[in-house]
């Protein structure tokens, strides 16, 4: 099929950052300035056509293109095809990506300045927003984890791109290892689809399962296939069990429980790395992979994502209270973030999981972009008092910076009251709509009247609480109070006038501005009027869902609940300022030295700190089992089966040259006697066999004298 201008422009999109990472990967060295103007150039040119693509796309138009990938004669189906889909969520994601790749390339400019790996530095993120805008593109299933094998493989180089540090090495082993973990379901997942359906075309596949209907609680479909009806009848569980699979490459990929475990320690790669990994890339990645397949989860698979991102949720939330690095409580509210979006997708608000993904890019990616600044000038200012063993990530060693970093404080302030749900902003907007549809999902769901599903929205109100305390928590330890750590605050400014460089400041400030809610609804109070939501409805994507009946009884039990909306909008305001309250109480009576010396004491804030002490769990049950049997096979391997084998070689040498001893010396010598004697004896016929008659005769003679001799002798 010939390519439609926007699907052509998309193409480019995603090649453009392929091109920037081949040639910086091999001739960056050698470019003006290692190369970054040529990657942040390339970065914003594809962020300008995804700008162009979205206003051709948005409520306008779906595009897509096909062509055949690949043949296989001998199969069923013979054609596989690849091709690019355009439709709203695409062009939104294309946006958000480039949007924030290129601010954190920019950002990255002061933050990376004099690295030993520049290029190869902005070479790998190159490769990463390629890797992420392929899975944004593409329009079939094996595409699309060809793709999300490589974002695994991008976020893997730049966790690890301090190599010569052991704790980076160990980070991105265990993020790639983790993901491939929730990647096997994944591929089990898209492959049960393609056994029923014998396509992995994402169209294709939701036009045979919206063809679908429900008998007897089994799936009916029937569908056309090389000329061919095809009539398939499948169990509830058959179904269920395949979306899980699908959504358990979301589980590895946007660090659900239990799979979470490799996020905290992602940490250990340069911080705009951080930032473009929880704002709006890899972790954002499985919650895009769920509303891409949305119209394949049974009511049943929904439940399952509800409860799971539930508990991620407060899990994140609960590890955030006690963590005193910087970017361990950005990391673990990301954690938190995805579970509300998970659980948003579980309880059947798809437009609104998709909204907080959106709202939550800007401000996470503020948030995070702030911690590099301040990260950055704890690192001058330990480089001009000389000492190397403050830790320049823990906010214990901080204090007051609001005066000596004001533009760093108002935008991280903004982007932490958008992270707290504080109303004005984007994430007060998008929290409201999640915990305003989960609330309907537990009205419909317990209509039988089993209240135990309203724990799913009640968790979702307490991790309001929670992160707007612990997030209190973070800004009080970072800019109230005095400055802490044993040298003069005012050196880790960049210069009497600039707290840190330009270029760093223009991405945050950018960035916390678009954290506020009127950007995204003319009433920032309410998410009713939001245009994402708008653009992003299932019923702008015409689907035909498994869950279908469920997701519109959802839908018109929220829209019948005006007041409860207004009530669950307030309620979520009043419940963060109740969680910002308790901080600053507890936080304005501590002296400088107790916030020095603070620890995580106590049962509870213990757990907390050590993440539940998931790490051990796993370390106990899976790791330290699979680390003893490998060192027992190995050992088993070495001691019996070489040693065996290398001693039984040794005898088996020994035992062959025997044979050979005693082939050589009775075999062949048994051989060669026979054949010498009967030489002998030819030789000795031969000699009696002269033609003289008179030899005949003496020879006859003396036979006869013989004779007679043994006659008369015996």
């Amino acid at each position: 099929m010939v390519g439609t201008p926007q699907t052509t422009t998309a193409l480019v999109v995603l090649l453009l950052p392929l091109l920037a990472f081949f040639v910086l990967f091999f001739a960056g060295k050698r470019l003006p300035r290692r190369g970054d103007w040529l990657a942040i150039g390339i970065s914003a040119i594809t962020f300008a056509l995804s700008v162009y693509l979205f206003i051709q796309t948005w409520n306008t138009a779906t595009y897509h293109t096909r062509t055949i990938w690949f043949t296989l004669p001998s199969t069923i189906v013979s054609d596989f095809t690849a091709g690019i889909l355009l439709d709203n969520l695409t062009v939104l994601m294309l946006v958000i990506v480039t949007f924030i790749s290129t601010l954190v390339q920019l950002f990255s400019v002061g933050y990376m300045h004099g690295d030993a790996g520049y290029h190869r530095y902005f070479a790998y993120l190159g490769l990463f927003t390629f890797s992420m805008l392929g899975i944004v593109l593409v329009d079939n299933l094996l595409l699309l984890f060809i793709f999300w094998e490589l974002v695994g493989f991008s976020s893997y180089l730049l966790i690890g791109f301090w190599f010569e540090r052991p704790t980076a090495v160990a980070a991105n082993k265990k993020a790639f290892l983790v993901n491939r973990v929730g990647d096997i379901g994944l591929l089990l997942g898209l492959f049960a689809f393609y056994t029923y359906f014998r396509t992995f075309d994402l169209e294709a596949l939701r036009t045979q399962i919206g063809s679908g209907d429900w008998l007897n609680g089994n799936f009916i479909v029937s569908y056309s296939l090389n000329g061919q009806l095809w009539q398939l009848e499948l169990s509830t569980i058959l179904l269920t069990l395949a979306g899980l699979g699908l959504f358990m490459g979301c589980v590895g990929k946007s660090a659900q429980f239990p799979l979470q475990i490799w996020l905290p320690d992602a940490m250990q790669g340069p911080t705009p790395v951080s930032s473009l990994i929880h704002a709006a890339t890899m972790v954002a990645a499985g919650v895009y992979l769920l509303a891409r397949c949305y119209a394949f989860f049974t009511p049943d698979a929904l439940t399952v994502i509800a409860i799971v991102g539930a508990i991620t949720a407060l899990l994140g939330a609960l590890a955030a209270l006690n963590q005193f690095d910087i970017k361990a409580v950005l990391a673990f509210s990301t954690i938190s973030q995805l579970g509300y979006m998970v659980m948003g997708m579980g309880t059947g608000a798809y437009d609104a999981s998709l909204f907080h993904l959106t709202t939550h890019a800007f401000f996470k990616a503020a948030l995070f972009l702030n911690a590099g600044i301040i990260i950055h000038a704890m690192h001058r200012g330990l480089h001009h008092a000389h000492l190397d063993n403050i830790d320049p990530q823990d906010i214990r060693n901080m204090g007051g910076l609001r005066k000596t970093m004001p533009l760093t404080f108002y935008s991280y302030l903004l982007a932490t009251a958008a992270l707290a749900g504080i109303p004005l902003t984007s994430g007060f907007l998008s929290k409201d709509a999640i915990l305003s549809v989960s609330w309907a999902w537990a009205q419909t769901m317990s209509a039988n009247g089993n209240l135990i599903y309203f724990i799913v929205p009640v968790i979702g109100f307490i991790v309001v609480v929670l992160t707007a305390y612990y997030m209190t928590r973070h800004m009080w330890f970072m800019f109230f109070g005095n400055f802490r750590a044993p040298f003069g605050v005012a050196q880790i400014r960049f210069s009497p006038k600039l707290e840190t460089e330009r270029v760093m400041l223009v991405p945050v400030i950018l960035l916390a501005v678009l954290s506020l809610g009127i950007f995204f609804s003319l009433n920032p109070l309410s998410f009713s009027g939001n245009w994402v939501v708008h653009g992003i409805g299932l019923e702008n994507l015409r689907l035909n869902i498994l869950a279908q009946e469920l997701v519109q009884a959802i839908a018109i039990q929220d829209d019948a609940n005006h007041l409860v909306h207004i009530i669950i909008g307030v309620a979520s305001a009043l419940l963060a300022i109740v969680g910002i309250a308790i901080a600053l109480i507890k936080y304005n009576r501590k002296t400088s030295e107790q916030l020095v010396s603070e620890q995580p004491d106590g049962t509870f804030a213990r757990l907390s700190y050590n993440h539940f002490y998931l790490d051990t769990f796993f370390n106990t049950t899976f790791v330290k089992p699979a680390l003893w049997t490998a060192t027992t096979l190995y050992r088993v391997d070495k001691r019996i089966i070489d040693y065996t084998l290398n001693y039984g070689s040794k005898w088996l040498v020994v035992l062959s040259k025997m044979v050979s001893w005693f082939d050589r010396l009775v075999v062949d010598g048994s051989v060669w006697l026979v054949g010498a004697l009967s030489k002998v004896f030819g030789m000795l016929g031969r000699n009696l066999q002269n033609g003289k008659v008179q030899s005949y005769y003496a020879y006859s003679l003396f036979g006869f004298i013989l004779v007679i001799l043994y006659i008369v002798l015996f």
